[in-house]
C-alpha cells in the first residue's frame, strides 16, 4: 500500500505554485495525496510570514497535524520555515525544516527521513543565490485557472516587508522556460495563466537577454500555441509600468482587465517613513492614465493601516485619497511588525483598537467600491471563464470574468473551463447574479 501525503499552503500565490510542484513530485514518488484533515503518513506545511498572522496560522497547521497523527513525519517548509527555522523546530513533532532555496528537494530529503524525536534543519542563507530555479508542473488539482511562477525574491527593502529575507533577490526565469511551462499547461486544458512572483515587474532585470515583463507578454500572446488563452497579471508595483507594459495590458483583450497594483499608504509622509519608491500623486495619475485607457478595468489596491506614526489625520489623508481614486476593491492589512526590520523598531506603535477600526472602515470602503464597479457592468457582455465550483447558495456555475467578477450563472458541468460570454442582471452586496449570454 502508498503512503498517504497530506499537503497544506498558506499565503501567496507563489506559495501555491510551489506546493502543486511538491504534490506532483510526491505522486511521482508513489505516494497518495489525501486531504490534509485525513490520517496521513506524511504531512508538509507551506508556510508563510509575511504577517504574524500568517506566523500564527503556520503553527497552528502543523499542531493539527500533530494531533491528527502524532506518528506521521511532520515537515515545515515556505518563509516562516526560511526565516524562524529554529521556532518551528522546537514544535513537538516536527521532523524536517526545509528552507526556500532546498523546497523543491524537499521530496529527497523526505526519502531518507524517520521519526526520530528530533527535528532536522536544512536551511541555507538565500543573500547569494542568483538564479531561478525552473519548477515545470502539469496540474494545478481543484483549480479551473493555472499559476505560473515567472519570478522569484525582491530586491526593494520596504522598511516592514520581511520578504526579502524569506525569498532572497530577484531572480527570473528564462523565457524559454516560461513559454515551455506555458505550453504545458494549455496542453493540459488550461484556459486562463496567472503569471505571478514576488516582484513581478522587475522581470528579466537579472537576465542576460534583453528581456522584460512586457516583452515577455507579447512573447506568450504571439506563440501559436497559447492563442486560445487569457492571461492575467498577479500584482505589480506602481513604478513598473512601463510605457510598453502600459500598453500591453491596456490595448491587448487577451490580458485580462484586472491590475492589483500596491498603494499601502495614501499619505506622502507614511509613503516615506515605509520607504516606497512613489507618491500619492504618482499613484493616483497611474491609476487615472490606465483606467482611462481601459474603462473596463478593474484595478486594487493593498493598503496597511496603523504603520507606526499613522495619525488620525495620516489615515483620514489615506481615506479621502482612496476613496477619490477609481478602484474596484482594497485588499486591506493591519501593519504587522516582522521582527528584523526597520518598520518593527520604529515609534510610535499603533494601538491594536485602533488599528481594527480603522481596517473596518477601509474594508467598508472596499465594498462600497467593489459594489459600484459591478453595478457599470449590468446588462452588459462580459468575456469569462467557468470556474469548477458552484455557488453555496444557489448551486449556480460561478464565471469568472476578466475583470474579476465572479458572476452566478445557470448551467450544466459542461461549461466548467469553457470561456462564455456573461451578463450581470443583478448586483447585490456579496453576490453577483447573471446569464450566459450570446452577445459579443
Amino acid at each position: 500500500m502508498s503512503q498517504k501525503a497530506a499537503l497544506f499552503t498558506l499565503g501567496c500565490k507563489l506559495n501555491q505554485y510551489e506546493t502543486m510542484f511538491l504534490q506532483e513530485q510526491l505522486e511521482q514518488c508513489g505516494y497518495s495525496i489525501v486531504p490534509f484533515e485525513s490520517v496521513a503518513d506524511v504531512y508538509i506545511i507551506n508556510t508563510c510570514t509575511v504577517t504574524n498572522k500568517g506566523d500564527y496560522h503556520s503553527r497552528m497547521k502543523i499542531r493539527q497535524a500533530q494531533q491528527t497523527n502524532p506518528q506521521a513525519l511532520i515537515v515545515a517548509t515556505g518563509c516562516s520555515a526560511q526565516v524562524n527555522p529554529q521556532r518551528l523546530a522546537s514544535m513537538p513533532g516536527v521532523d524536517l525544516v526545509v528552507g526556500n532555496t532546498e523546497k523543491g528537494h524537499l521530496v529527497h530529503y523526505l526519502t531518507k527521513l524517520s521519526k526520530r524525536g528530533y527535528p532536522k534543519i536544512i536551511v541555507s542563507e538565500l543573500g547569494q543565490k542568483t538564479q531561478f530555479d525552473p519548477q515545470l508542473i502539469n496540474h494545478f488539482p481543484g483549480y479551473t485557472r493555472a499559476f505560473l511562477k515567472i519570478q522569484e525574491g525582491c530586491d526593494q527593502r520596504c522598511s516592514y516587508c520581511i520578504v526579502p529575507t524569506a525569498r532572497g533577490r530577484n531572480r527570473s526565469a528564462r523565457p524559454d522556460d516560461v513559454l515551455a511551462q506555458a505550453r504545458r499547461l494549455i496542453e493540459n486544458g488550461y484556459q486562463e495563466l496567472v503569471l505571478t512572483g514576488i516582484h513581478l515587474g522587475t522581470y528579466g532585470q537579472d537576465l542576460e537577454e534583453r528581456i522584460d515583463l512586457a516583452a515577455l507578454l507579447e512573447a506568450l500572446l504571439t506563440d501559436q500555441r497559447l492563442s486560445q488563452i487569457r492571461i492575467r497579471l498577479s500584482s505589480i508595483e506602481p513604478t513598473e509600468f512601463t510605457p510598453a507594459l502600459k500598453r500591453v495590458v491596456t490595448h491587448c483583450q487577451r490580458v485580462c482587465p484586472h491590475l492589483h497594483i500596491p498603494l499601502q499608504s495614501g499619505d506622502d509622509q507614511i509613503l516615506q517613513a515605509m520607504r516606497r519608491p512613489y507618491t500619492s500623486a504618482y499613484y493616483r495619475q497611474l491609476i487615472e492614465e490606465l483606467v482611462s485607457q481601459r474603462p473596463d478595468l478593474a484595478t486594487g489596491a493593498d493598503v496597511i493601516v496603523g504603520f507606526p506614526g499613522e495619525s488620525e489625520e495620516s489615515f483620514q489623508r489615506t481615506f479621502r485619497f482612496i476613496e477619490s481614486l477609481p478602484l474596484a476593491y482594497l485588499h486591506v492589512f493591519s501593519f504587522s511588525p516582522r521582527p528584523g526590520t526597520e518598520a518593527a523598531r520604529m515609534s510610535p506603535q499603533i494601538d491594536g483598537s485602533i488599528k481594527k477600526e480603522r481596517c473596518r472602515a477601509l474594508r467598508a470602503l472596499s465594498r462600497r467600491k467593489f459594489y459600484h464597479f459591478r453595478r457599470q457592468f449590468l446588462n452588459l457582455p462580459l468575456p469569462a471563464l467557468v470556474l469548477g465550483q458552484r455557488d453555496e447558495q444557489t448551486g449556480g456555475l460561478i464565471a469568472l470574468t476578466g475583470n474579476y467578477i465572479k458572476v452566478v450563472v445557470e448551467g450544466g458541468d459542461g461549461l466548467i473551463n469553457q470561456q462564455v460570454m456573461v451578463e450581470i442582471t443583478e448586483v447585490l452586496e456579496g453576490r453577483t447574479l447573471g446569464r450566459i449570454s450570446d452577445r459579443s
